[in-house]
């Protein structure tokens, strides 16, 4: 099955192909995703293995959902806010992450499967939402879980997109 990538923008793409020259990448051109990109998405994920490595930032979150819930078989890789910083501290993006750091995500790509595993009250239970130290433990645990960042109003619906149970979390924590 061949891997097809899709990124945001050209530099992202210009990064990944120093990497992986004959790798095929899609370019999203933004966050304003047509229908007629939804529907090329979705017909080469019938074939190859789609691969969705997008931003850590609000419009890459944004196109990983809209993707997610018109191709719900896509796969995810996700590179740390900390790792997507440019040099002068001023963008975020993939075009930013270091060489190895981008083999290692696109080496551990994570199949979506939703099962509703985890509730919104256990996160409330665990602390993960709610107090003042929630926003670090979910850092923690999504780094650890290799599922991206995301806030507390979306971290159920993402862990139960990756089939991790109520178990799972507490093993992490």
């Amino acid at each position: 099955m061949k891997k097809v990538v899709i990124v945001e923008g050209k530099h992202d793409l210009s990064r990944l192909k120093q990497i992986f020259p004959k790798m095929s990448v899609l370019i999203t051109n933004g966050s304003a995703v047509s229908d007629e990109f939804l529907e090329l998405v979705r017909s080469l994920s019938e074939k190859n293995e789609v691969v969705l490595l997008l931003d850590p930032d609000y419009s890459g979150e944004r196109i990983r959902k809209t993707i997610s819930s018109y191709c719900p078989n896509v796969s995810h890789a996700f590179v740390r806010v900390k790792d997507a910083i440019s040099k002068n501290g001023k963008k975020i993006g993939v075009e930013h992450v270091d060489l190895e750091i981008l083999k290692n995500v696109l080496n551990n790509v994570s199949k979506a499967d939703y099962h509703e595993n985890v509730t919104v009250q256990d996160l409330y239970d665990l602390g993960l939402v709610g107090n003042k130290e929630s926003k670090k433990k979910r850092k923690l645990l999504c780094e650890r879980l290799n599922i991206g960042y995301v806030n507390g109003k979306q971290l159920a619906q993402r862990l139960n997109l990756f089939n991790i149970t109520l178990k799972q979390v507490k093993e992490v924590l």
